[in-house]
């Protein structure tokens, strides 16, 4: 039991969660780009470009970032 308890406190496998307005992403890597249309989010393996209308972050911790707004594509390269 304690063991699962450590292992989700202590995640660090990326991730990512789209919801309708909003998308929460854990254990990245860097935040490339911020504009109120673009958010390019780096990790370790991959580019997710997030492009929408009135973007804006609205959680930002040291593993996990949340953005808000009207998404129109999400392109992982």
């Amino acid at each position: 039991m304690i063991s699962k308890i450590r292992s989700y406190l202590l995640e660090t496998e990326f991730s990512m969660h789209c919801y309708e307005e909003q998308i929460d992403i854990v254990n990245y890597s860097q935040i490339s780009r911020i504009s109120d249309t673009e958010i390019v989010i780096l990790n370790k393996q991959k580019k997710i470009v997030i492009v929408g209308k009135n973007l804006t972050i609205t959680r930002l911790l040291e593993d996990e970032v949340l953005i808000k707004g009207k998404f129109e594509k999400i392109e992982f390269r």
